[in-house]
């Protein structure tokens, strides 16, 4: 059967650099930008008006990183795991065909934007459990990231303003990895949907 793509089309990515950049012509739904925003703006009113203690804030930041750090590797082993017993069930006929069709909203083959999907959670993954680290390892007392911080002038503002806006980020990054999670659960199922349809249509 002759295809309407060169096979070096197939494996045109060389790293997950290459993944995350056309990943991104996936953009997030309004309903998730919003519901982390809202999240994230709450936090923030928290932490800037109404605790003008910072402790409680760094201690809350410190124990959502490590539960995060938990959480996020936790779940990618599990993601991971159930991502390549479905990729190796997959039929590679109807998987081929995917490629050589192209998705009009991102300019991706369907096949591409279907497992760039995937991988947009994996990255988000990999990426906010390096955070949850970063924090864990070098945000304790005493820690490498506060003693840096003082070295500057108003290093204790400074200080202040770093913790409040780690909190927020920290906890909006819970809403946005569970909507990923979301995210990838609808997928999962229509790709299952289109695998029984392509099947539909076969002799």
């Amino acid at each position: 059967m002759e295809y309407q793509f060169k096979e070096s089309d197939l494996t045109s990515e060389k790293s997950l650099w290459d993944v995350y950049k056309l990943s991104r012509r996936i953009l997030p739904g309004k309903f998730q930008v919003f519901l982390v925003l809202l999240v994230m703006v709450l936090l923030g009113v928290n932490a800037f008006l109404f605790s003008p203690d910072v402790t409680p804030i760094l201690n809350d930041a410190r124990s959502w990183a490590l539960m995060g750090f938990n959480f996020a590797i936790t779940t990618l082993g599990f993601l991971i795991a159930g991502f390549t017993i479905f990729a190796t069930l997959s039929k590679p006929k109807m998987m081929l065909a995917m490629m050589g069709h192209v998705n009009n909203e991102t300019g991706l083959p369907t096949l591409k934007y279907n497992f760039f999907a995937f991988m947009k959670v994996f990255i988000a993954y990999l990426f906010f459990g390096m955070i949850y680290l970063f924090v864990v390892l070098f945000g304790q007392s005493n820690g490498f990231l506060g003693n840096f911080i003082e070295l500057f002038p108003l290093g204790h503002c400074l200080k202040v303003v770093a913790i409040k806006v780690g909190y927020m980020i920290i906890g909006g990054s819970f809403v946005y990895l569970l909507l990923m999670l979301k995210s990838f659960v609808f997928n999962i199922y229509m790709i299952v949907m289109n695998s029984l349809r392509w099947e539909y249509h076969q002799d």
